[in-house]
């Protein structure tokens, strides 16, 4: 039995239970003091990698497309975590009003290690930046992933993704964060 199959028949009994207990259903939502992502950006920011990760498995042999814009948006919130979660690290906090702007957060992450001296001026820097200056000026305001409209009710056009690509990015993206708090750490920076 296939891992799919597995998810299904636990989704089916899932639903068995529903109608038994409906409507009786406790709290699916609560607070909880053994989280331990609570608080932690880089917890969080893994958490939503290993999400983009394992929906790209199910969206790599999805033939329908019906998983293009979740994986999109899975993958620009996941980007969006990994640079914030890196300037807090290396900053303590996020200034000025960023907030999904993900060409902002990078020039703020860029600007962070100039001013400790890093040099990022390396052709794979600048691959990082244009990669993340194609998707902000595609999605400029975090919500053609999400949304089948803008806020004014404008339909938005379709669109199509290459979902190996994606991947690629994403893992360049991410790898280049993790890697920008290692720098830092191994030349004494931080």
């Amino acid at each position: 039995m296939g891992a799919s199959e597995m998810t299904y028949k636990h989704r089916e009994a899932l639903v068995d239970q529903i109608v038994e207990q409906q409507p009786a259903l406790r709290s699916f939502v609560r607070e909880s003091s053994g989280d331990m992502l609570a608080g932690n950006w880089d917890f969080v920011s893994y958490s939503f990698q290993r999400g983009f990760e394992s929906l790209w498995d199910l969206a790599r042999t999805d033939l329908s497309g019906l998983l293009q814009m979740p994986l999109l948006s899975l993958w620009r919130q996941s980007v969006e975590l990994a640079i914030k979660s890196t300037i807090l690290e290396l900053a303590g906090e996020i200034s000025g009003k960023a907030s999904h702007n993900l060409q902002a957060l990078f020039r703020q992450l860029l600007d962070i290690r100039a001013k400790e001296g890093c040099c990022d001026n390396d052709d794979l820097t600048q691959n990082v930046q244009d990669m993340i200056a194609q998707v902000q000026a595609f999605d400029p305001f975090a919500d053609r992933f999400r949304y089948p409209a803008d806020r004014g009710g404008k339909p938005y056009a379709g669109f199509a993704i290459d979902v190996d690509e994606l991947f690629q990015a994403h893992w360049i993206i991410t790898t280049w964060c993790e890697g920008a708090v290692m720098e830092m750490r191994e030349n004494g920076y931080t």
